[in-house]
């Protein structure tokens, strides 16, 4: 019997399962990955406030090492001038450049740029570094009140435009975060170590329902996660 399709595609789980599942109203499957869909008939109402979202199903890989920028660029996979910086490819994919030599490529879903990477092999000079992060985002009006109740660098130096990264630690677990924005306004994208994703995200939530938002699913976040 030919395996199914299921089989040949398993479910893929987010690092924020295990804090979100007793939350969660409805979910969805995307990128292979069980992602929470809404977590109540307030989600939308939440985001413009202090929304925190999940968007650990995007698909992500990385390198490093002095032939790193050379090997992305032979894949077609366009590197940013600055250390600590990022940008975005025109298929919506994220590059972001950690220091001087470390890349962390995150597809949109439908993207295969991460695929392409783990299927080449590195040439003299690039290391593949593993990632298996929770990958959250805070958005809302309420948003830098939030990260100054959880972190002590100053979310508000973030240029969407100019593109920096930054390397940091909020609530005692080290992220890294950029801000970008869409006609709703500015929004933060943060990476985490996935073993610490549920804490960091717990947290958040509470902070941000204090401030009158709170957890939102990929269904209310809308265009902020897709490209």
């Amino acid at each position: 019997m030919n395996p199914s399709f299921a089989s040949m595609n398993p479910v893929r789980i987010s690092p924020l399962f295990d804090a979100q599942a007793p939350h969660a109203a409805t979910w969805t499957r995307i990128e292979t990955m069980q992602s929470v869909a809404t977590f109540g008939s307030t989600d939308a109402a939440r985001l413009p406030l202090a929304g925190i979202g999940d968007l650990s199903f995007r698909r992500r890989a990385g390198v490093k090492g002095p032939g790193a920028a050379g090997w992305l660029n032979a894949l077609g996979i366009a590197t940013p001038e600055r250390p600590n910086s990022w940008l975005r490819l025109d298929d919506g994919t994220l590059v972001l450049r950690m220091g001087n030599t470390e890349y962390l490529v995150e597809d949109v879903a439908g993207g295969t740029r991460a695929a392409t990477m783990l299927a080449t092999a590195p040439v003299a000079g690039v290391y593949p570094v593993p990632r298996y992060d929770a990958a959250l985002v805070i958005a809302g009006r309420n948003a830098i009140e939030l990260t100054r109740q959880t972190c002590a660098f100053d979310f508000a130096g973030l240029s969407p435009s100019a593109q920096p990264l930054a390397m940091t630690s909020m609530v005692g677990v080290g992220v890294t975060v950029i801000a970008q924005e869409n006609a709703e306004g500015r929004y933060f994208r943060l990476w985490c170590d996935g073993t610490y994703g549920g804490y960091l995200w717990t947290t958040l939530v509470e902070v941000a329902t204090e401030l009158g938002g709170g957890a939102v699913g990929l269904d209310a976040l809308g265009r902020i996660a897709q490209p």
